[in-house]
């Protein structure tokens, strides 16, 4: 065999097994699936959407994922949601919560939120609930048990509206 056809083979061999090597999934992109498939048998949605710009902000904030439950026939449609801001003020809910818009959570909804809230780790972006069901914006950071305490919030929140 000569070296030249050799060189041809471990050429072609690497064009082609390259580009399949470079589509397979990293380990985050891995958990990442994962955990959205866990809440998936959970019976919680996943996409991406966009979040309010805050007073604070000077761009919008860049997309975000969401991990929802579709809108049940009892939910009230005008929905509330509450952003994580950067900065602690006493007008805020709990302290860094900010409400968007004029519509509030109910009763029920307040006590889980008071619950719940405080525990959540700082990836939590935004929660909110109405009309379009109950979504939490999250970047997906914090693995499984973060996932765990969304899931159990979600739920909360659905029984409460």
């Amino acid at each position: 065999m000569s070296i030249a056809l050799i060189i041809i083979l471990i050429l072609t061999v690497s064009l082609i097994l390259g580009p399949l090597a470079m589509m397979r999934p990293d380990p985050v992109q891995k958990n990442k699936e994962k955990m959205r498939m866990l809440a998936r048998a959970s019976g919680v949605h996943y996409s991406i959407r966009n979040l309010p710009k805050q007073a604070d902000e000077q761009a919008a904030p860049e997309p975000s994922p969401v991990y929802f439950t579709p809108p049940s026939e009892t939910q009230n449609v005008s929905g509330w949601m509450l952003v994580r801001t950067s900065y602690e003020h006493e007008i805020n809910f709990l302290g860094w919560w900010a409400w968007q818009g004029e519509a509030r959570a109910t009763s029920a909804e307040l006590a889980v939120l008071n619950n719940h809230l405080r525990a959540l780790p700082e990836s939590v972006r935004a929660i909110s609930a109405g009309g379009k069901g109950v979504s939490v914006y999250w970047s997906e950071k914090g693995g499984e048990p973060v996932l765990q305490q969304l899931l159990n919030l979600i739920s909360a929140l659905k029984q409460a509206a």
